[in-house]
């Protein structure tokens, strides 16, 4: 695995040797992108929008026992839009995707205390454009809100790019695989203020929390070239609800930079920031394979 970026090195000319990275191990770490008292704040507002999710039927999505999925609003994480304009990611973005890069997901993963370990997976089954070309079509950004201790993700690096042929839902390896898997697998205990890229189609799960734990949020958002699926469904189909946008009032979207906005796939769900409706959460295919896996 490369180095992390030491923090003289967080500038704009990183982005070839982070693409570099994640086109070799799947993963690339980027130290001190933010204060800690940064992570803080994003704690305190994922853990608020958390709880607003869970009392919303369906706002919530399971992604394994005591593990959850939701898609909060982006005008109630100020974080968002700092990751979105980071210069390194941004950068990186354009450096991977071309000038037309989109943000497509944020996301929040909370595993709480006595989650178990995820089966190995990917995000999602690989495109046809990725398998024939070798060519990757996004990326996702992780951001820990707190020291991770426990429950840390694990990933094997390389395994982007394996065809996964063989893969059940072409997404998670068979039981034989188990062993190399875990042979071959890394830790990654994430710090407040640090950023993580990744493909999504790495081969990684997150590990046992113990029982005595705090929930551990990770916020994502997901970044892709103008013909990653994500897109190309969207223009096929604009009211389908599952392929993945950033969900906001038409009063934030006003408040936006047009340059950023320009990258965002945005999906407006009310007039204004006190509309907002209750949450529901989509994004449920892992979550259904996982319940069925630990029935």
């Amino acid at each position: 695995m490369t180095s992390p970026l030491s923090t003289d090195q967080m500038t704009a000319p990183a982005a070839p040797a982070l693409a570099e990275a994640v086109y070799r191990d799947g993963l690339a770490l980027l130290p001190n992108a933010f204060p800690r008292e940064w992570a803080g704040r994003l704690d305190d507002d994922l853990a608020r929008e958390f709880i607003a999710a869970l009392r919303s039927p369906g706002g919530v999505a399971p992604r394994g026992w005591n593990r959850f999925y939701f898609e909060p609003f982006a005008e109630r994480v100020p974080a968002f839009l700092d990751v979105v304009t980071h210069p390194v990611i941004a950068a990186l973005s354009a450096h991977l995707f071309g000038p037309d890069w989109q943000v497509v997901e944020l996301g929040c993963d909370i595993p709480l205390p006595g989650a178990i370990n995820q089966p190995w997976h990917r995000d999602f089954p690989m495109p046809e454009i990725t398998r024939r070309e070798r060519r990757l079509t996004s990326i996702a950004v992780n951001i820990t809100a707190l020291d991770v201790v426990d429950a840390p993700f694990q990933a094997v690096p390389g395994t982007q790019l394996d065809d996964g042929e063989d893969f059940e839902d072409a997404m998670f390896p068979p039981g034989e695989r188990v062993p190399d898997l875990e042979g071959r697998m890394r830790s990654f205990h994430a710090r407040m203020g640090n950023l993580s890229v990744r493909s999504g189609l790495i081969v990684h799960r997150g590990s046992a929390m113990g029982i005595g734990s705090r929930m551990r949020q990770v916020a994502i958002v997901g970044i892709v070239a103008p013909d990653d699926p994500a897109v190309v469904e969207r223009r096929a189909d604009p009211y389908d609800p599952h392929p993945p946008r950033i969900r906001m009032s038409q009063e934030y979207a006003d408040s936006v930079p047009p340059h950023v906005l320009d990258h965002i796939s945005v999906e407006v769900v009310a007039p204004t920031a006190a509309a907002l409706p209750p949450y529901r959460t989509e994004h449920l295919f892992e979550g259904l394979r996982m319940s069925a896996l630990q029935a």
